[in-house]
């Protein structure tokens, strides 16, 4: 159930797959719902009237993916690849990321400072070039009452990084391994699954779970597995991993 205030992922129409701040709704002279959504902050975006039905809540992969999307846009106009004549559709992207960043980085430290410790202790093994993804699945996880285990989250300032790692290998009941072309070449991300993968052998039991994210050479003692593929999107892998984490 949308409410205002709510940020709004648009599923259709001129504006499909953007995100918005859905600030009130009405109904039109021909009895139709409309949602009145601005494109950015409604201090100072333009409003739009968009229907009802074609809005949805926002998910952190939709922010992700838009995210990129505006990058992309705004990297082509600043190079002449494209251009936009309209002065109003700049305005508009440049208000809907500045948009998007905020709603990203509240999700992201409210899942930082709210950690369930109920849920499954869960080491996420990535390269460091794949930590948008990392930081994406951690917060999904943490919503979803997991305790993940993020290294730019749970080491401090003056702390021995190699050593807090192998406490948090110690702790944790599973590791899920990103496999990427940036992963299989990390020696840090191969020790360690490695040495959850042996106490998997021990325990008779899963504790290394493969996520793939784009095509690469995945490591020989996890061919065996099934792993979650993310390749093909991101919403139905995320609930299978979900299902093998209960």
């Amino acid at each position: 159930m949308l409410h205002y205030g709510s940020s709004v992922f648009i599923t259709a129409g001129k504006f499909k797959n953007r995100v918005g701040y859905l600030d009130d709704d009405d109904f039109t002279d021909l009895d139709k719902h409309i949602g009145c959504v601005c494109l950015g902050n409604p201090l100072y975006a333009n409003e739009y009237e968009i229907p009802i039905n074609d809005l949805k809540e926002v998910t952190t992969e939709e922010l992700l993916r838009r995210q990129g999307e505006i990058e992309q846009i705004l990297f082509d106009l600043k190079y002449s690849k494209v251009k936009i004549k309209d002065e109003k559709t700049k305005t508009d992207l440049l208000t809907e990321f500045i948009f998007i960043e905020s709603l990203f980085s509240d999700r992201y430290f409210k899942t930082r400072l709210l950690l369930n410790n109920n849920g499954k202790k869960v080491f996420i093994s990535h390269s460091s070039k794949d930590k948008t993804f990392a930081r994406l699945i951690a917060t999904d996880l943490a919503e979803a009452g997991h305790n993940p285990w993020l290294d730019e989250w749970r080491i401090k300032v003056g702390e021995s990084i190699p050593r807090s790692i192998s406490i948090a290998l110690k702790e944790s009941e599973y590791v899920l391994v990103i496999l990427s072309k940036n992963s299989i070449e990390s020696k840090w991300v191969q020790e360690e699954w490695y040495s959850k993968y042996w106490d998997e052998i021990e325990a008779g039991m899963v504790k290394v779970i493969p996520i793939l994210i784009e095509k690469c050479q995945i490591p020989e003692l996890l061919k065996t597995k099934k792993y979650a593929d993310f390749r093909g999107g991101y919403s139905r892998a995320f609930k299978e991993l979900l299902f093998a984490l209960n």
